[in-house]
Formats: C-alpha cells, structure tokens, sequence
C-alpha cells in the first residue's frame, strides 16, 4: 500500500538558487551527511532539494511501511513544491533506486538521472553487509559503527589516521532509521524497468566499493540505453574530499552538456 503521508511528513531541505537539482540520499545516510560537500559547493548555481527518508535528519521514524516508491514521490513533491516542474535527480546508493522509481513514476518531470555507486538490485555483497547492519543495530550500535567504517572506503584511514575519532564520527552520524533504509536497499529489485528510461544518465562507479558491488553499479548503466558510465578506480562506497571534487566536476559537466 502507498504511504501517502510521507510526502507532507519528510523534512525538506532547499537550499541555494537557480535551476533546480534534486538529491536523494543513500540509507543510513541524510540529505546535509550525504551531499554537504556538493551543497558548499554548488548552492551558488544550482537550487539543491532533497527529503530525509524516516529516521533521517530532522525525519521521525516512520510509524507504518514505506517504499522506495514512496521516496520517489515525496522527492518529486518536494521539487514541484519548491515551484519546479522539470529537473534532474542526482541519487547516492539506495537513492539511485530512489531516483530512477522517481524518473519512471513521475516521467514528465525528471529530465536526466545522476546515479552514482548504486544498484539496480541488491547483490550478494551488499545483502550481507545489510544483514550484519541490522544485527548489530540492534545489539550494539558502537560495534556497528566499527563496521560501517571498514566498509566505507580503503582511503578512510589514509586521510584521517585517528581510528577511534573515524568510529566515533561514524558513531554519532548514524541515524534511528539507518537499519530500516538498509533493508528496504536489500529489497531493491528494478533490473526489468531499466529499459524504460529515456533521458540522459550518468552512472558514476566506484572500483573498491565495499558495500555495494562495483559490478553492480556497471550493470545498471548497462541496462539504461544512452547512459555514460564513469568509473573512480581507488574509490569506496564513501567518497573522500578529493574524490567529491572530481564528482562534483563531472556532475557539472554532465549538467552543462546536457543544458539542465
């Protein structure tokens, strides 16, 4: 059954002006933790829009089941609420399904798809990783966080190098619904409709993604006809500053290119 209460319940942050470009968040994640960098340094262009997912940010827990369908309609709400009718969705993770059940949902309105280290599916790797996810945030929420570091990114250690402040940053991050997120991304399953979607996309992949196979993302840019694949080979799952930069340089090509 659609929740339709969550398009009137998810916070919506906007903030910037100019063309629009909406963001939709990976589990576990947030539209302020997951995209901050890109709000920095895009809001000067681009007006960003995105919705916390329950449990996320400023969202409380939802009180009944809600899908990734849902999602897509409360961010394209969010968009045309903002004064927008037509714009691009950038999604990180599970917000790469988010993103294209929105651009199939709501075709007159989404004009390109940004996806990047996301799935079509849920592979084997990252069923595991939500299965031991939900285990331990049950159990023991600082174990957990442990966890989602040494599946973030190989670079994590390299550019901060203090173990026990990299654990507690995760620690304090994690948001009430990051486990339902994870486990509505285990669900995923929206190979059959890739062949649907007719407007430009980029796929961004990352080469050492631990929660996600990097096969994965591949394989969904296969599936999209047109779509252009870029590939960050030393990249997890978790961009580091330096590899936002480079995100961030081709999201604005991409849009330029495309005049969006």
């Amino acid at each position: 059954m659609p929740n339709d209460s969550l398009r009137s319940t998810l916070p919506v942050t906007r903030v910037g002006s100019g063309p629009a470009l909406l963001l939709a968040h990976g589990a576990g994640g947030g539209v302020a933790l997951n995209f901050s960098q890109l709000m920095d340094e895009m809001s000067g262009e681009r007006t960003l829009i995105g919705v916390d997912y329950p449990g996320s940010g400023a969202s409380p827990l939802a009180a009944s089941p809600y899908s990734v369908d849902d999602l897509a309609d409360a961010l394209v709400e969010a968009g045309r609420a903002s004064g927008f009718d037509r714009f691009p969705i950038l999604g990180l993770s599970l917000g790469s399904a988010v993103a294209i059940a929105a651009a199939l949902r709501h075709p007159e309105a989404v004009t390109a798809l940004i996806l990047t280290v996301g799935f079509a599916d849920a592979d084997p790797q990252l069923r595991l990783v939500v299965d031991i996810w939900r285990y331990l945030a049950e159990r023991d929420v600082d174990m957990l966080a442990r966890f989602l570091v040494t599946v973030s990114s190989p670079s994590t250690f390299d550019e901060a190098g203090d173990c026990d402040e990299i654990v507690a940053n995760v620690r304090a991050s994690i948001p009430l619904g990051g486990a339902q997120q994870a486990a509505l991304a285990a669900g995923v399953d929206l190979r059959d409709r890739l062949g649907q979607i007719a407007i430009p996309t980029l796929v961004v992949a990352a080469g050492v993604d631990r929660i996600v196979q990097p096969s994965s993302t591949r394989a969904m840019a296969a599936g999209i006809a047109g779509s252009v694949l870029v590939e960050y080979p030393h990249a997890g799952h978790i961009f580091t500053a330096d590899e936002g930069c480079t995100w961030i340089a081709d999201i604005r090509k991409f849009l330029l290119a495309h005049k969006l």
